[in-house]
């Protein structure tokens, strides 16, 4: 199957709005930070990083193999 370019815009999209969303996650657990809660802090912008490395890389895979996993 080949790549579908309106697939991978639509991916693309989806990453960037996903990494924005997570982004505004990471500003409030750097708040966190400042009020002292560091571990709290420092753990929520750990997991929110590498919810957004996830999300892209699962959304990648679906346009290059055109299909989702979770339909398994």
């Amino acid at each position: 199957m080949g790549l579908n370019p309106k697939d991978a815009v639509d991916a693309v999209r989806d990453i960037a709005t996903n990494a924005v969303e997570k982004a505004s996650d990471i500003v409030e657990n750097a708040s966190d930070i400042i009020r002292g809660d560091i571990a709290g802090g420092a753990s929520g912008i750990v997991q929110n990083s590498i919810d957004i490395g996830t999300h892209a890389v699962e959304r990648v895979k679906e346009v290059f193999t055109g299909r989702d996993d979770d339909e398994d």
